[in-house]
């Protein structure tokens, strides 16, 4: 009796953390109308990962990393947080937040050809799974049904969001064997404060900590937000969630992320909803679904 409140805790997590983690993409938009990108993605993982250590300290979790660790923990922050926040910053100044929480689902497209090119077998399933997927990108870009519309000004920020999926999905395939040897939460901790502290030197080669006093209550609020809840809280969140529901079950959750992500936009932050855009968002969710199914199966079978 005492598993299912377990797995109906681990569910009710997994739901507030994607909207936690949908969430960021609208609040980020208002505070890069003023904020340069390089400089809002640092500070605010430096915050997120101090938030993260203090939270392990409270928990009497052990915080030191064995020293064979460290230089692993400074690579995948180089990925996981240096090129993937980086991207999602510049990308997130040029595009709408929507087409932002769309584009990033195409991190289980990304995820499956990364198991390819790591030896693992990808069935037909698979591979219609991430055709689909990147259709779908196409007809949420074009953002219109009757006519041919992308520029290639328009098209650097798509560039960027899935250069930044690619990143993710980097960071998560190899951050696997330490999560599981570590723990997911010193993993993500560590890897939050080294990848901010190694991004902000070149935020500041081209910003101002300056730019701090162009935020205004409300903004600064929406700082303080995305560095604290979909960083902070989130990745707490995505820990009780493994723990709890396994891999599988957790990416499952990740579905979620666009749905939260352009439905708070058009909600509140009247970023338009369009038909190609519903539509288009659709394919993309049937893609990855398509694509996680043999991953999960795969998964499954005994080594």
């Amino acid at each position: 009796m005492s598993v299912k409140p377990s797995r109906f805790t681990g569910d009710a997590v997994m739901v507030a953390t994607t909207m936690l983690l949908g969430s960021s993409y609208p609040f980020a938009k208002d505070v890069l109308a003023v904020m340069s990108p390089l400089l809002y993605s640092a500070s605010r993982y430096l915050v997120a990962g101090l938030f993260l250590l203090a939270v392990m300290v409270l928990m009497r979790r052990p915080i030191a990393l064995p020293r064979r660790d460290w230089l692993p923990m400074v690579v995948l922050s180089l990925v996981g947080v240096g090129l993937f926040q980086a991207c999602w910053g510049l990308a997130m100044a040029r595009t709408p937040p929507s087409l932002g929480s769309i584009v990033m689902t195409t991190t289980t497209a990304f995820s499956a050809i990364l198991a390819w090119f790591g030896g693992r077998r990808l069935p037909a399933l698979g591979w219609t799974g991430i055709a689909i997927a990147f259709a779908g990108v196409v007809v949420v870009v074009n953002n219109s049904l009757s006519a041919w519309t992308p520029s290639a000004g328009s098209l650097d920020g798509v560039g960027l969001w899935l250069l930044a999926a690619f990143a993710w999905a980097l960071y998560v395939e190899h951050g696997a064997p330490y999560n599981l040897r570590l723990g997911a939460l010193p993993v993500m901790a560590w890897t939050t404060l080294i990848g901010s502290l190694l991004l902000m030197p070149i935020a500041l080669l081209f910003d101002s900590l300056g730019e701090f006093a162009r935020l205004d209550n409300r903004l600064l609020g929406y700082w303080l937000y995305t560095a604290i809840f979909p960083v902070g809280v989130a990745f707490l969140g995505l820990t009780v969630g493994l723990e709890r529901l396994g891999v599988s079950r957790v990416m499952v959750y990740m579905y979620l992320i666009p749905i939260a992500g352009v439905g708070l936009s058009a909600a509140f932050f009247g970023d338009p909803l369009t038909p190609s855009r519903i539509l288009g968002g659709l394919v993309v969710l049937l893609g990855v679904i398509l694509t996680r199914l043999p991953l999960d199966r795969a998964a499954r079978l005994p080594v």
